[in-house]
C-alpha cells in the first residue's frame, strides 16, 4: 500500500497534471486532458483539441502531433472526419515570449465517402513565419498536399517539402488515466471533504460526492478511462531547422478556428495537458483560455491557478503532510503558465521536455510538486502498443 505522504502527493499531481472534470451526462462524457473542456468545444468535436505531443524523433527531426474528437468509438471511427470549415494550427514560439514565430496550418477539404461508411479528405499544410504566424488565417507557404487516411486502411504519408512527412487520419487515443476516480475526486474536493481514503473503495465510492463520509481516493481503480476509444490525428515530422534550430528551447502549442462571414473564430487551444480544464474553474474562464493567447495566461489565469493550488494545499495540511508554501505554489503556477509545450530540439532529456505519446503524464507531473515523491493513478501505459514508425500513434479500436 502507498503511503498517506505519496498519496497526498499524488492528489496535488493529478490536479496539476490537469486531468479532471465531468459535465455529467455519462460515463465517457468527461474532460480529460483537454477532452470536452469548455462550453465552445462541445459544439463540435471535430474541433475539440484532446492532446498536444511534441518529442524526439532523431538528433534533427521532431514530431508534432495534435488530436480531436475525442472519445469516439469504434463503431463511429469509420465515419469520422475532420471539419472543412474549420483552420487546424501548430504554433512554435522560438524566442521564449509566448508569441508564435512559426506556423503549420491544415485545412481540410474533398470530402469522398466510401461505401462501407469510410471516409477520406484532402487535407493541406501551410508554414507561416513573423507576423504572419501570429494571426489566425489561412495564408503561408503550402508545402504539403496529402489525402487523409481510412479507418481500417493503410496509413497514407504526405512528403513535406523541405523535408518531413505528414500524416492525417484516425488513431488510438494515446492518452491514459482513470479519470472516473479523479472527477469524483476533484467533486469531492469541491465539495469540502477533506479524508483521503483509499483506492478501490466500492463502499465508499458508492456515496454521493457531497455525503460527508465521502473520501477523496476511494473511487480510483486503475481502469483506463480512455481505453477502446479513437481520436483523430494531425502528424507532423519536421527537420528541426524548420521549428528554430537543434539545440534551440521553443514553446509548441495548438488552435483550432472556424470559418464564419466575419473571418476567423478562434475555439480551442492547447499546450500543456488539460492546464484549462483544471485550472480554470467556471466556463467563463475555460472559454476565455481559448479565445487568449499563451502571452496572456499569466494576467488572465494565474489567478485561479493560484486559487486551486491553494486549495489542495488545504487538503495536504489535513492529511498530516506539509503543505505549499506560497512562494512555491508562485513558482508551480509560473512554471505551468504560460500554456506552452516546451521542448529543447533534438535533446535527449526526458521530464518537462516536450511530451511523448507514451509519457505517463500524471506521473511525471507528480514528480514536478512533490519533489520526486512517484505516485501513480493506477494506469501506467496506454491500452494499444505504439509504433516504431511514423506516424507512431497506434492504430485505431
Amino acid at each position: 500500500m502507498r503511503s498517506p505522504r505519496k498519496l497526498i502527493g499524488g492528489l496535488g499531481l493529478l490536479a496539476v497534471a490537469g486531468t479532471v472534470a465531468a459535465i455529467g451526462a455519462g460515463p465517457l462524457l468527461v474532460s480529460g486532458a483537454d477532452h470536452l473542456d469548455s462550453p465552445l468545444v462541445k459544439i463540435d468535436a471535430r474541433v475539440d483539441i484532446t492532446d498536444v505531443y511534441a518529442w524526439r524523433t532523431s538528433a534533427s527531426t521532431t514530431t508534432l502531433a495534435v488530436n480531436v474528437n475525442p472519445l469516439t468509438s469504434p463503431a463511429d471511427t469509420k465515419g469520422a472526419r475532420f471539419r472543412q470549415t474549420a483552420l487546424y494550427e501548430i504554433k512554435v514560439d522560438t524566442t521564449g515570449d509566448a508569441v508564435a514565430d512559426i506556423a503549420y496550418r491544415i485545412k481540410f477539404s474533398n470530402l469522398t465517402r466510401f461505401s462501407d461508411g469510410t471516409n477520406t479528405q484532402t487535407f493541406t499544410v501551410k508554414r507561416a513565419v513573423g507576423a504572419a504566424a501570429r494571426r489566425t488565417e489561412w495564408t503561408g507557404t503550402t508545402v504539403a498536399v496529402g489525402r487523409t487516411s481510412r479507418y481500417g486502411g493503410t496509413n497514407r504519408i504526405a512528403a513535406v517539402a523541405g523535408g518531413g512527412i505528414a500524416f492525417a487520419g484516425p488513431r488510438d487515443d494515446p492518452f491514459f488515466f482513470d479519470l472516473v476516480g479523479f472527477k469524483h475526486l476533484k467533486s469531492r474536493v469541491l465539495a469540502g471533504r477533506q479524508d483521503l481514503g483509499t483506492a478501490n473503495d466500492a463502499t465508499n465510492c458508492a456515496l454521493a460526492d457531497d455525503d460527508a463520509s465521502a473520501r477523496l481516493l476511494s473511487c480510483f481503480t486503475g481502469s483506463d478511462t480512455f481505453a477502446g476509444t479513437n481520436v483523430s490525428s494531425i502528424v507532423l515530422k519536421l527537420p528541426n531547422a524548420k521549428l528554430g534550430g537543434t539545440g534551440h528551447t521553443v514553446g509548441i502549442w495548438a488552435t483550432t478556428a472556424i470559418q464564419t462571414k466575419s473571418g476567423w473564430q478562434r475555439i480551442d487551444r492547447m499546450g500543456r495537458p488539460a492546464i484549462n480544464t483544471v485550472f480554470n474553474i467556471t466556463d467563463g474562464e475555460k472559454d476565455l483560455s481559448n479565445l487568449v493567447n499563451p502571452a496572456d495566461d499569466r494576467s488572465t489565469m494565474k489567478d485561479t491557478t493560484v486559487a486551486v493550488l491553494n486549495a489542495l494545499s488545504a487538503v495536504v495540511v489535513h492529511a498530516g503532510a506539509t503543505g505549499y508554501t506560497p512562494a512555491q505554489i508562485n513558482a508551480i503556477a509560473n512554471v505551468l503558465l504560460p500554456d506552452t509545450l516546451r521542448i529543447k530540439l533534438g535533446s535527449t532529456a526526458g521530464f518537462l521536455n516536450g511530451r511523448k505519446p507514451a509519457d505517463d503524464v500524471i506521473n511525471a507531473e507528480f514528480s514536478l510538486v512533490t519533489n520526486g515523491a512517484l505516485t501513480s493513478d493506477g494506469v501506467n501505459a496506454n491500452d494499444k502498443a505504439f509504433l516504431s514508425a511514423f506516424p507512431y500513434l497506434a492504430a485505431p479500436h
